[in-house]
């Protein structure tokens, strides 16, 4: 039995226990649970300085802010588009191991039903200093947390070896080869090298290596008095312009019909010649490091003979020295510049995995050779228990021609026990990345009305083959892009075709809470394009779903990203081409200022619910039949299906969105900022959502006109603080309504505070005022490393007035628990 298989099935036997007794729990009436957090991915897409936050919906990003000297980051975003409603009524949590030189992530998000959420990230051990930069993903669904300056992927060129100084450059060989390093420097590495400009050949002498321009510059000052021509090289920049240059030689001479490789200088090719014969012996014997800095110095070299070979042999080295990841950086270079050929075909095969499935003695001997990636193997999650309480009083105190008197209506209105499991089991070599997830909820109901219910939120195995291009999820799952939008049960697999290139195919059935009487299915296609530009990646795809024999959706789509060191914009759209209707465009983006100001901006168009068929069960004239029809099925029984996809079409309302925003520090202490928002919603059947809540129809809205002012203030109160002020005035077609909001984060040792306050008023057609007080205290103690005690609690008192009519209402929620992580 294998290392890997060995893992899942007897070295973690917990696992294994806890996915049995959670299957248990599974039999029990389902229960939707809307979950927000998907995973956390540690050094996704090759970027080895990057944790990225994976959420189960598009999201805005908003901003971040530091609490302090803690190891805290509080992450401000909107939720645009999930499985349900935008209101989140349990605890999420999601935390990653400590891997290579990138620290532990926590991620905490705690109920909340305002329209900007809240997001703990906890960043490393408990009295560690938070060093992250937190910016939005390139997908519209992440945020990435960057440990330094920019996001750094794997280098072909490594970061200690980026720079050079060339000492000196001169027409004459004699005169570079006569020339005395100083003492204090022959530690350092010394080469030379040759350049051709304007016709002429220029040989150089070079003191390597350091890894910043700082470094560089500082060893140059002390050298210009013996070498005042003395430059710094940037050899990633250098290495990467020679085999340009080499490519655009070939593709030259291809095209004159010579069919020979560039035609270098003899000096440069004599340089080469010699190098390259060191460089095989060395990969021949194993000696891959050196191979690799030899097969650099080539590469570093003018175009000449040996630059595609060298190009191509540099990823065997790299490959059989167990970094995989700049092996594949290395292949894709080669083909970008080197498309054509024996040596193209080659490297594809190296890409395509299939050197491995080679049984021969020297592959065998080849693989033994390697050496591997250290392998992973973690048991890793979270169970949390709450109880959530709530109850409302109601006092109305009315006078009437005939009749003045009050009347009061008290009642418990949630009062429940919520169990969340979280548990992800992961092995990773060389070879494959896998992971088993299973997540579940489960809620106790001490309301007779509201039973008690159990829902398997996620229950997959994935895998993503590092060396054969080939990835697949097959399980309960949730899809956020290539048309699928939502729970599932099915497969995703896909497969690179091509450097930079993916093919992907889905098929399952939708999973809905309540779920609907239908018999639904769907498959689909979709092509992915990771650097459509240097900075450009994009997805297109096909989707087609059923429900009870008849068409459900068809639709085609486009998602595009475009990352850069200070921000990102991302951009969906949607077009079902049965309804002839564009169910979804979005576009958004966030911009840093070299100052640390922070623009963003949102478009979005959407049809709520997504235009579908099934959604005809929830148009009013369909809701107002006896019995209530419950799929689709049932309904072409009685109607047409031009009817039914006319209902259909009824039932989804078009939401608009268009929001700008920037925010900038004014000094150490203090950020200040604005924002703009114009919503307008069309008119909403009513609905049910998955805890049984009733949703009255809702007229549309016209639009609606949000201003707001908002201030931070960083250690106003103690250290390690954060105090957000927000003054918020919106203004709609028969309303006026005013915001005034205070929110701190304080961490105190093992103690984390978060006392908030918010006044609302409003004044609505015909003479109507509102005023309402909404306090909060929210509290968090870090018990013993990997155990947290959590509680809650909001008070709300509300005062309605009306001619004739005076309403007080008063609403008490709270929930206390704990949070173990494994």
């Amino acid at each position: 039995m294998t290392g890997q298989a060995m893992f899942f099935l007897t070295t973690r036997k917990k696992l294994v226990a806890a996915l049995i007794g959670c299957s248990i729990l599974a039999i029990s009436p389902q229960m939707a649970a809307a979950q927000i957090l998907e995973e956390i991915q540690v050094q996704p897409d090759n970027f080895e300085n990057v944790i990225r936050l994976q959420f189960n919906a598009r999201i805005q990003f908003l901003r971040a802010v530091k609490v302090g000297k803690t190891n805290t980051i509080v992450v401000y975003f909107r939720i645009l588009q999930g499985e349900e409603s935008t209101e989140i009524k349990s605890v999420e949590t999601l935390k990653s191991k400590s891997f290579d030189r990138l620290p532990e992530v926590a991620a905490t998000l705690s109920p909340q039903a305002s329209s900007v959420k809240r997001l703990t990230l906890q960043i490393g051990k408990d009295k560690q200093v938070a060093d992250g930069r937190v910016l939005a993903g390139t997908d519209g669904r992440s945020v990435d947390i960057i440990f330094g300056d920019t996001a750094k992927q794997y280098q072909l060129v490594p970061d200690g070896k980026r720079y050079a100084l060339t000492l000196l450059s001169s027409t004459s060989r004699d005169e570079v080869n006569g020339k005395v390093i100083p003492r204090e420097l022959q530690d350092y590495d010394v080469f030379t090298s040759q350049q051709t400009r304007e016709g002429q050949t220029f040989y150089e002498l070079n003191l390597g290596y350091f890894a910043t321009s700082e470094q560089a510059e500082h060893a140059r000052a002390g050298l210009l008095s013996q070498f005042p021509q003395a430059e710094i090289s940037d050899l990633r920049k250098r290495r990467k312009a020679m085999l340009k240059a080499a490519s655009a030689s070939a593709k030259s001479e291809v095209t004159l019909g010579t069919g020979q490789a560039p035609v270098a200088l003899p000096d440069v090719e004599k340089q080469a010649a010699m190098l390259m014969p060191k460089a095989q012996e060395a990969l021949n014997a194993a000696n891959y490091e050196l191979a690799i800095d030899l097969f650099n110095q080539i590469l570093l070299l003018p175009p000449n003979l040996y630059s595609q070979d060298a190009q191509e042999l540099i990823g065997v080295a790299r490959e059989r020295n167990g970094e995989l990841a700049k092996a594949r950086a290395e292949y894709a270079l080669y083909l970008k510049l080197f498309p054509e050929g024996a040596g193209a075909e080659r490297v594809r095969l190296h890409l395509a995995g299939l050197k491995a499935e080679s049984t021969s003695a020297g592959a065998i001997r080849a693989k033994a050779r390697r050496r591997d990636e250290p392998v992973i193997k973690t048991v890793s999650g979270s169970l949390s228990q709450y109880y959530f309480g709530g109850s409302t009083q109601t006092q109305t105190a009315f006078n009437t021609p005939t009749t003045a008197g009050t009347s009061t209506l008290s009642a418990i209105n949630q009062s429940s026990l919520r169990t969340h499991l979280d548990l992800q089991g992961r092995y990773r070599n060389s070879d494959a990345d896998q992971k088993l997830v299973f997540r579940d909820d489960n809620i106790v109901s001490f309301i007779k009305s509201r039973p008690s219910l159990n829902h398997v939120l996620s229950a997959y195995y994935s895998y993503k083959g590092l060396g054969n291009g080939f990835n697949a999820t097959l399980g309960r799952q949730i899809g956020t892009s290539g048309g699928v939008l939502g729970r599932f049960d099915g497969a995703q697999l896909g497969y690179y075709f091509a450097p930079k290139w993916r093919a992907n195919v889905v098929a399952g059935v939708p999973v809905e809470f309540p779920a609907l009487g239908s018999d639904r299915k769907f498959w689909g296609v979709s092509l992915d394009g990771d650097e459509l530009t240097e900075r450009l990646r994009g997805k297109t795809y096909y989707i087609e779903q059923s429900a009870d024999g008849i068409q459900d959706r068809r639709a085609v789509g486009l998602e595009l990203g475009f990352y850069d060191m200070r921000g990102s914009v991302s951009s969906l759209v949607d077009y079902d081409v049965s309804y002839s209707a564009l169910n979804i465009g979005t576009l958004q983006g966030n911009w840093q200022t070299e100052k640390g100001g922070m623009f963003s901006f949102l478009l979005d168009y959407r049809r709520s619910p997504l235009l579908t068929t099934s959604v005809a069960l929830y148009n009013a004239a369909v809701t107002s039949m006896s019995p209530i029809p419950t799929s689709i099925k049932q309904l072409l029984a009685t109607s047409t299906e031009d009817q039914v996809r006319t209902w259909a079409d009824n039932s989804s309302a078009v939401s608009k969105l268009f929001q700008a925003g920037y925010i900038t520090p004014l000094n150490k202490t203090w950020q200040a900022g604005g924002d703009f928002n114009l919503t307008n919603t069309g008119a909403l059947p009513g609905s049910t959502l998955s805890d049984g809540t009733v949703l009255p129809p809702t007229p549309a809205t016209g639009n609606i006109y949000a201003y707001s002012l908002r201030a931070i203030g960083s250690g106003l109160l103690m250290a390690n603080d954060v105090n957000v002020f927000t003054l918020s005035l919106n203004k709609g077609n028969t309303f006026n309504g005013q915001l005034l909001a205070y929110n701190n984060v304080t961490r105190l040792e093992r103690w984390t505070l978060e006392p908030s306050l918010k006044y609302y008023q409003q004044k609505s057609d015909p003479d109507t005022n509102l005023a309402r007080w909404t306090p909060e205290i929210h509290l968090t103690y870090l018990w013993k490393g990997n155990l947290s005690l959590e509680a809650d609690y909001i008070y709300e008192h509300s005062t309605t007035t009306s001619p004739g009519n005076n309403e007080v209402s008063q609403q008490h929620f709270f929930y206390v628990g704990y949070r173990w992580d494994i």
